[in-house]
Protein backbone atom coordinates (compact mmCIF):
# COMPACT_ATOMS: atom_id res chain seq x y z
CA UNK A 1 0.00 0.00 0.00
CA UNK A 2 1.71 3.21 -1.14
CA UNK A 3 1.12 6.80 -0.11
CA UNK A 4 0.30 9.30 -2.69
CA UNK A 5 3.04 11.36 -2.27
CA UNK A 6 5.10 8.75 -3.27
CA UNK A 7 3.76 9.05 -7.01
CA UNK A 8 6.47 10.03 -9.36
CA UNK A 9 6.23 13.98 -10.31
CA UNK A 10 5.87 13.28 -14.35
CA UNK A 11 3.82 14.79 -16.96
CA UNK A 12 3.58 11.01 -18.63
CA UNK A 13 0.49 9.41 -17.52
CA UNK A 14 -0.67 5.72 -18.91
CA UNK A 15 -3.52 5.64 -21.35
CA UNK A 16 -5.98 6.45 -18.59
CA UNK A 17 -5.19 5.90 -14.43
CA UNK A 18 -8.47 6.82 -12.29
CA UNK A 19 -8.01 7.24 -8.67
CA UNK A 20 -11.42 6.89 -6.33
CA UNK A 21 -11.21 8.88 -3.24
CA UNK A 22 -13.50 8.02 0.03
CA UNK A 23 -12.96 8.58 3.64
CA UNK A 24 -16.52 7.08 4.96
CA UNK A 25 -18.61 4.43 4.44
CA UNK A 26 -20.77 6.68 2.19
CA UNK A 27 -17.69 7.31 -0.03
CA UNK A 28 -16.53 3.94 -0.11
CA UNK A 29 -19.83 3.23 -1.14
CA UNK A 30 -19.59 5.16 -4.18
CA UNK A 31 -16.12 4.68 -5.24
CA UNK A 32 -16.62 0.90 -5.48
CA UNK A 33 -19.83 1.12 -7.50
CA UNK A 34 -18.15 4.12 -9.57
CA UNK A 35 -15.47 1.29 -10.09
CA UNK A 36 -17.83 -2.05 -11.31
CA UNK A 37 -19.00 1.09 -13.44
CA UNK A 38 -15.98 1.95 -15.14
CA UNK A 39 -14.65 -1.88 -14.99
CA UNK A 40 -17.49 -2.99 -17.17
CA UNK A 41 -16.69 -0.34 -19.84
CA UNK A 42 -12.98 -1.32 -20.55
CA UNK A 43 -10.74 -4.15 -18.46
CA UNK A 44 -7.92 -1.39 -20.09
CA UNK A 45 -8.25 1.29 -17.40
CA UNK A 46 -6.68 1.43 -14.71
CA UNK A 47 -8.36 1.83 -11.48
CA UNK A 48 -7.42 3.03 -7.81
CA UNK A 49 -9.16 3.38 -4.55
CA UNK A 50 -7.53 6.19 -2.67
CA UNK A 51 -8.32 6.31 1.08
CA UNK A 52 -8.19 10.08 2.33
CA UNK A 53 -6.36 9.58 5.57
CA UNK A 54 -7.06 12.58 7.08
CA UNK A 55 -11.05 12.92 6.95
CA UNK A 56 -10.82 9.34 7.73
CA UNK A 57 -13.96 7.70 9.13
CA UNK A 58 -13.86 4.30 8.53
CA UNK A 59 -13.56 1.64 11.10
CA UNK A 60 -11.23 -1.83 10.24
CA UNK A 61 -14.79 -3.31 10.45
CA UNK A 62 -15.98 -1.43 7.99
CA UNK A 63 -12.78 -1.09 5.90
CA UNK A 64 -12.47 -4.68 6.13
CA UNK A 65 -16.08 -5.80 4.89
CA UNK A 66 -16.55 -3.18 2.41
CA UNK A 67 -12.71 -3.33 0.62
CA UNK A 68 -11.29 -6.25 2.26
CA UNK A 69 -8.05 -5.87 -0.36
CA UNK A 70 -7.44 -2.31 1.17
CA UNK A 71 -6.81 0.69 -0.15
CA UNK A 72 -4.14 1.30 -3.25
CA UNK A 73 -3.31 4.49 -2.18
CA UNK A 74 -3.26 6.66 1.28
CA UNK A 75 -4.19 10.21 0.69
CA UNK A 76 -2.92 13.06 3.01
CA UNK A 77 -3.55 16.95 2.92
CA UNK A 78 -0.61 17.29 1.52
CA UNK A 79 -0.43 15.15 -1.45
CA UNK A 80 -3.28 16.77 -3.23
CA UNK A 81 -1.14 18.97 -4.77
CA UNK A 82 1.55 16.39 -6.41
CA UNK A 83 -1.20 14.37 -6.84
CA UNK A 84 -3.50 17.11 -9.17
CA UNK A 85 -0.16 18.84 -10.45
CA UNK A 86 1.68 15.62 -11.75
CA UNK A 87 -1.03 14.41 -13.99
CA UNK A 88 0.16 10.86 -13.03
CA UNK A 89 -3.46 10.30 -13.15
CA UNK A 90 -5.79 11.18 -15.46
CA UNK A 91 -8.93 11.77 -13.70
CA UNK A 92 -9.52 11.85 -9.37
CA UNK A 93 -13.31 10.95 -8.93
CA UNK A 94 -14.93 11.90 -5.84
CA UNK A 95 -18.44 12.32 -4.21
CA UNK A 96 -16.94 14.58 -1.43
CA UNK A 97 -15.79 17.72 -1.61
CA UNK A 98 -12.44 17.34 0.50
CA UNK A 99 -11.14 21.06 1.42
CA UNK A 100 -7.40 19.91 0.53
CA UNK A 101 -8.08 19.21 -2.97
CA UNK A 102 -11.27 21.95 -3.33
CA UNK A 103 -9.02 24.75 -1.82
CA UNK A 104 -6.18 23.62 -4.91
CA UNK A 105 -9.25 24.30 -7.69
CA UNK A 106 -9.55 27.78 -6.69
CA UNK A 107 -6.59 28.66 -8.71
CA UNK A 108 -7.60 29.78 -12.12
CA UNK A 109 -4.40 29.46 -13.29
CA UNK A 110 -4.41 25.52 -12.03
CA UNK A 111 -8.06 25.10 -13.63
CA UNK A 112 -6.26 26.00 -17.01
CA UNK A 113 -3.06 24.65 -16.41
CA UNK A 114 -2.46 21.61 -19.40
CA UNK A 115 -1.44 18.48 -18.56
CA UNK A 116 -2.71 17.90 -14.71
CA UNK A 117 -5.18 15.42 -13.27
CA UNK A 118 -9.42 15.78 -14.22
CA UNK A 119 -11.22 16.16 -11.01
CA UNK A 120 -14.78 14.85 -11.07
CA UNK A 121 -17.20 15.73 -8.84
CA UNK A 122 -20.11 14.14 -7.78
CA UNK A 123 -23.15 14.32 -5.28
CA UNK A 124 -22.69 12.55 -2.18
CA UNK A 125 -25.79 11.24 -2.58
CA UNK A 126 -30.06 12.49 -1.80
CA UNK A 127 -28.73 16.08 -1.26
CA UNK A 128 -31.63 17.77 0.71
CA UNK A 129 -29.77 21.48 0.71
CA UNK A 130 -28.37 21.17 -2.98
CA UNK A 131 -27.17 24.82 -3.29
CA UNK A 132 -24.27 24.08 -1.16
CA UNK A 133 -23.16 21.11 -2.77
CA UNK A 134 -22.92 22.90 -5.99
CA UNK A 135 -21.29 25.67 -4.49
CA UNK A 136 -18.65 23.60 -3.07
CA UNK A 137 -18.15 21.92 -6.13
CA UNK A 138 -18.23 24.72 -8.37
CA UNK A 139 -14.66 24.87 -9.28
CA UNK A 140 -14.67 20.98 -10.34
CA UNK A 141 -13.71 20.19 -13.87
CA UNK A 142 -16.69 18.06 -14.06
CA UNK A 143 -20.11 17.40 -11.87
CA UNK A 144 -22.47 15.00 -11.89
CA UNK A 145 -26.02 15.88 -10.79
CA UNK A 146 -29.67 14.72 -9.80
CA UNK A 147 -31.86 14.32 -10.13
CA UNK A 148 -32.06 15.62 -13.89
CA UNK A 149 -34.13 18.80 -13.41
CA UNK A 150 -31.11 20.17 -11.31
CA UNK A 151 -28.97 21.07 -13.84
CA UNK A 152 -30.96 23.45 -15.18
CA UNK A 153 -31.11 25.15 -11.65
CA UNK A 154 -27.03 24.49 -11.23
CA UNK A 155 -26.48 26.50 -15.10
CA UNK A 156 -28.40 29.22 -13.82
CA UNK A 157 -26.63 29.57 -10.69
CA UNK A 158 -22.97 29.27 -12.36
CA UNK A 159 -23.29 31.66 -14.59
CA UNK A 160 -22.97 34.33 -11.70
CA UNK A 161 -19.75 32.25 -10.96
CA UNK A 162 -15.83 32.39 -11.57
CA UNK A 163 -16.32 28.97 -13.02
CA UNK A 164 -13.65 27.83 -16.30
CA UNK A 165 -14.05 25.47 -18.31
CA UNK A 166 -16.74 22.77 -16.97
CA UNK A 167 -18.42 19.68 -18.06
CA UNK A 168 -22.10 19.58 -16.26
CA UNK A 169 -23.65 16.07 -16.39
CA UNK A 170 -26.40 13.75 -14.95
CA UNK A 171 -26.10 10.62 -12.95
CA UNK A 172 -24.77 9.01 -9.79
CA UNK A 173 -22.94 5.07 -9.33
CA UNK A 174 -26.12 4.70 -6.79
CA UNK A 175 -28.93 5.69 -9.26
CA UNK A 176 -28.41 4.01 -11.99
CA UNK A 177 -31.00 2.08 -13.98
CA UNK A 178 -33.52 0.28 -11.54
CA UNK A 179 -34.76 -3.30 -12.01
CA UNK A 180 -38.09 -3.71 -13.03
CA UNK A 181 -40.71 -2.73 -10.01
CA UNK A 182 -42.55 -5.27 -7.98
CA UNK A 183 -45.85 -4.69 -9.08
CA UNK A 184 -48.48 -3.68 -6.33
CA UNK A 185 -49.97 -6.76 -4.44
CA UNK A 186 -48.76 -9.29 -2.10
CA UNK A 187 -45.13 -9.42 -1.23
CA UNK A 188 -42.67 -11.85 -2.37
CA UNK A 189 -40.69 -13.97 -0.28
CA UNK A 190 -37.69 -12.49 2.09
CA UNK A 191 -37.25 -10.31 5.01
CA UNK A 192 -38.48 -6.93 5.84
CA UNK A 193 -35.87 -3.75 6.47
CA UNK A 194 -35.64 -1.41 8.35
CA UNK A 195 -32.69 0.64 6.48
CA UNK A 196 -32.17 3.23 9.39
CA UNK A 197 -30.05 6.90 8.87
CA UNK A 198 -27.55 8.61 11.46
CA UNK A 199 -29.74 11.51 11.40
CA UNK A 200 -33.11 11.39 11.07
CA UNK A 201 -35.63 10.46 12.95
CA UNK A 202 -33.87 13.31 14.97
CA UNK A 203 -35.26 12.78 18.28
CA UNK A 204 -35.25 9.66 20.27
CA UNK A 205 -39.07 9.78 20.93
CA UNK A 206 -39.07 9.46 17.09
CA UNK A 207 -36.82 7.06 16.44
CA UNK A 208 -38.59 4.95 19.51
CA UNK A 209 -41.53 5.52 17.47
CA UNK A 210 -39.80 3.51 14.52
CA UNK A 211 -39.07 0.82 16.31
CA UNK A 212 -42.89 0.37 17.95
CA UNK A 213 -43.99 -0.16 14.42
CA UNK A 214 -41.11 -2.27 13.42
CA UNK A 215 -41.78 -4.65 16.66
CA UNK A 216 -45.40 -4.54 15.38
CA UNK A 217 -44.84 -5.39 11.88
CA UNK A 218 -42.69 -8.02 13.19
CA UNK A 219 -45.46 -9.28 16.11
CA UNK A 220 -48.20 -9.42 12.98
CA UNK A 221 -45.50 -11.52 10.51
CA UNK A 222 -44.14 -14.15 12.92
CA UNK A 223 -42.95 -16.03 9.13
CA UNK A 224 -40.66 -12.83 8.38
CA UNK A 225 -37.61 -11.19 10.10
CA UNK A 226 -38.07 -7.69 10.89
CA UNK A 227 -34.23 -6.11 10.58
CA UNK A 228 -33.13 -3.01 11.73
CA UNK A 229 -30.08 -2.29 9.13
CA UNK A 230 -27.67 -0.54 11.09
CA UNK A 231 -25.52 2.30 9.19
CA UNK A 232 -23.03 1.00 11.59
CA UNK A 233 -22.06 0.19 15.41
CA UNK A 234 -22.68 2.44 18.15
CA UNK A 235 -19.19 2.67 18.66
CA UNK A 236 -18.16 3.21 14.79
CA UNK A 237 -17.99 6.20 12.63
CA UNK A 238 -17.71 8.63 15.77
CA UNK A 239 -15.49 10.86 13.18
CA UNK A 240 -18.60 10.96 10.69
CA UNK A 241 -19.81 14.23 9.05
CA UNK A 242 -22.87 12.63 10.13
CA UNK A 243 -22.78 11.34 13.93
CA UNK A 244 -25.46 9.78 15.40
CA UNK A 245 -26.84 10.52 18.96
CA UNK A 246 -29.22 8.26 19.99
CA UNK A 247 -28.10 4.51 18.79
CA UNK A 248 -30.59 1.76 17.61
CA UNK A 249 -29.42 -1.02 19.76
CA UNK A 250 -29.37 0.89 22.61
CA UNK A 251 -32.89 2.05 22.22
CA UNK A 252 -33.75 -1.65 21.46
CA UNK A 253 -32.69 -2.68 24.89
CA UNK A 254 -34.46 0.18 26.37
CA UNK A 255 -37.70 -0.69 25.20
CA UNK A 256 -37.13 -4.69 25.88
CA UNK A 257 -40.14 -7.62 25.69
CA UNK A 258 -39.37 -7.61 21.80
CA UNK A 259 -40.35 -10.05 19.35
CA UNK A 260 -38.02 -12.94 18.28
CA UNK A 261 -38.22 -11.89 14.83
CA UNK A 262 -37.20 -8.22 15.48
CA UNK A 263 -33.69 -8.69 14.82
CA UNK A 264 -30.36 -5.91 14.33
CA UNK A 265 -27.56 -6.38 11.12
CA UNK A 266 -24.51 -4.46 10.30
CA UNK A 267 -24.27 -6.26 7.00
CA UNK A 268 -23.68 -4.85 4.19
CA UNK A 269 -26.25 -3.12 1.86
CA UNK A 270 -25.81 -5.89 -1.02
CA UNK A 271 -26.45 -8.76 1.46
CA UNK A 272 -29.19 -7.32 2.85
CA UNK A 273 -30.86 -5.99 -0.43
CA UNK A 274 -30.27 -10.07 -1.39
CA UNK A 275 -32.90 -11.19 1.43
CA UNK A 276 -35.17 -8.18 1.18
CA UNK A 277 -38.86 -8.25 -0.05
CA UNK A 278 -39.79 -5.19 1.04
CA UNK A 279 -37.49 -2.24 2.64
CA UNK A 280 -38.79 0.51 4.56
CA UNK A 281 -36.71 4.26 5.47
CA UNK A 282 -37.41 7.51 6.43
CA UNK A 283 -34.65 10.04 4.95
CA UNK A 284 -32.02 7.76 3.96
CA UNK A 285 -30.16 7.14 0.29
CA UNK A 286 -31.23 3.53 1.53
CA UNK A 287 -34.57 4.47 -0.50
CA UNK A 288 -32.85 4.63 -4.11
CA UNK A 289 -30.95 1.38 -3.35
CA UNK A 290 -34.29 -0.23 -2.89
CA UNK A 291 -36.12 0.93 -6.00
CA UNK A 292 -32.85 0.23 -7.85
CA UNK A 293 -32.66 -3.67 -7.30
CA UNK A 294 -36.90 -3.40 -7.87
CA UNK A 295 -38.16 -3.93 -4.10
CA UNK A 296 -41.42 -3.01 -2.89
CA UNK A 297 -39.65 0.49 -1.09
CA UNK A 298 -42.29 2.45 1.66
CA UNK A 299 -40.65 5.90 2.59
CA UNK A 300 -42.30 6.93 5.84
CA UNK A 301 -42.19 10.01 7.31
CA UNK A 302 -45.01 10.33 10.02
CA UNK A 303 -42.81 9.15 13.01
CA UNK A 304 -43.20 11.49 16.27
CA UNK A 305 -41.67 14.67 16.41
CA UNK A 306 -41.19 14.91 12.43
CA UNK A 307 -41.95 18.14 12.47
CA UNK A 308 -38.85 18.94 14.07
CA UNK A 309 -36.48 17.00 11.75
CA UNK A 310 -35.23 19.59 9.29
CA UNK A 311 -34.53 16.07 6.78
CA UNK A 312 -38.34 15.52 6.80
CA UNK A 313 -40.23 18.36 4.44
CA UNK A 314 -37.01 18.22 2.26
CA UNK A 315 -37.31 14.06 1.73
CA UNK A 316 -41.05 15.29 1.40
CA UNK A 317 -40.24 17.32 -1.56
CA UNK A 318 -37.98 15.05 -3.09
CA UNK A 319 -40.17 11.83 -3.15
CA UNK A 320 -43.56 13.53 -3.92
CA UNK A 321 -44.06 12.59 -6.60
CA UNK A 322 -42.28 9.01 -6.57
CA UNK A 323 -45.54 7.31 -5.13
CA UNK A 324 -43.32 5.61 -2.55
CA UNK A 325 -44.53 8.42 0.70
CA UNK A 326 -46.17 5.54 3.20
CA UNK A 327 -48.47 6.55 5.62
CA UNK A 328 -48.08 4.78 9.01
CA UNK A 329 -51.34 2.35 8.41
CA UNK A 330 -50.03 1.47 4.98
CA UNK A 331 -46.91 0.51 6.53
CA UNK A 332 -48.06 -1.24 9.04
CA UNK A 333 -50.29 -3.02 7.06
CA UNK A 334 -47.96 -3.84 4.41
CA UNK A 335 -49.55 -2.32 1.68
CA UNK A 336 -46.91 -0.67 -1.06
CA UNK A 337 -47.15 0.65 -4.30
CA UNK A 338 -44.60 0.66 -7.57
CA UNK A 339 -42.40 3.65 -8.22
CA UNK A 340 -43.71 6.39 -10.34
CA UNK A 341 -42.13 6.04 -13.83
CA UNK A 342 -41.74 9.84 -14.42
CA UNK A 343 -40.10 10.24 -11.18
CA UNK A 344 -37.77 7.29 -11.88
CA UNK A 345 -36.79 8.99 -15.40
CA UNK A 346 -35.70 11.97 -13.38
CA UNK A 347 -33.79 10.29 -10.77
CA UNK A 348 -31.96 7.72 -12.64
CA UNK A 349 -29.48 7.43 -15.17
CA UNK A 350 -28.30 4.95 -17.32
CA UNK A 351 -26.37 2.21 -17.04
CA UNK A 352 -23.92 3.76 -19.57
CA UNK A 353 -22.56 6.39 -16.56
CA UNK A 354 -19.02 4.75 -16.99
CA UNK A 355 -18.97 5.61 -20.45
CA UNK A 356 -20.01 8.81 -19.52
CA UNK A 357 -17.15 9.99 -17.36
CA UNK A 358 -14.58 8.14 -19.64
CA UNK A 359 -16.29 10.89 -22.23
CA UNK A 360 -15.54 13.36 -19.97
CA UNK A 361 -12.06 13.03 -19.47
CA UNK A 362 -11.33 13.03 -23.07
CA UNK A 363 -13.18 16.64 -22.79
CA UNK A 364 -11.58 17.44 -20.39
CA UNK A 365 -8.30 17.06 -22.26
CA UNK A 366 -9.23 18.62 -25.51
CA UNK A 367 -10.81 21.65 -23.65
CA UNK A 368 -9.61 24.73 -24.61
CA UNK A 369 -7.46 27.66 -23.36
CA UNK A 370 -4.94 25.47 -21.68
CA UNK A 371 -1.76 26.84 -20.25
CA UNK A 372 1.79 25.35 -20.09
CA UNK A 373 4.26 25.96 -17.23
CA UNK A 374 7.31 26.38 -18.47
CA UNK A 375 10.17 23.71 -17.31
CA UNK A 376 10.48 23.62 -13.75
CA UNK A 377 8.04 26.10 -13.01
CA UNK A 378 5.90 26.42 -10.11
CA UNK A 379 2.17 26.94 -10.28
CA UNK A 380 1.85 30.37 -8.54
CA UNK A 381 -1.67 31.47 -6.35
CA UNK A 382 -4.00 33.43 -8.05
Amino acid sequence: MATASSTPKTKTKPALKLLLLFSDDSTLFFALRMRSLLQAVSKNVVIEMGWVYDENALSFRQMEMLLPEGPDQVVRDEDFQPLLDSGAFSAVLTSRTYGGLGNLLKSKLRRVTAGRTCVISFLGGLDFSPQNGFWNRRHADAIYLFPRDEIRSYKTLAENWDVTWQDVCFGHPSFTSPKPATATGTLGKGDIYFFTQALSPSTKNGRLHMLRAMAAMARANPDRTIWIKLRHLPQENRKHLHTEIYDYPGLLAELGDLPDNLKTTACTMDEALKNAALGVTCTSTAAIDVVREGLPCMVNLDYVDNFSDPLNVPMRDLFAASGLITPLDDMLNLRFSAPDQKWLDNMFCGANLGQQVLDTIAKFESRPFQYTPPEGGVLAED
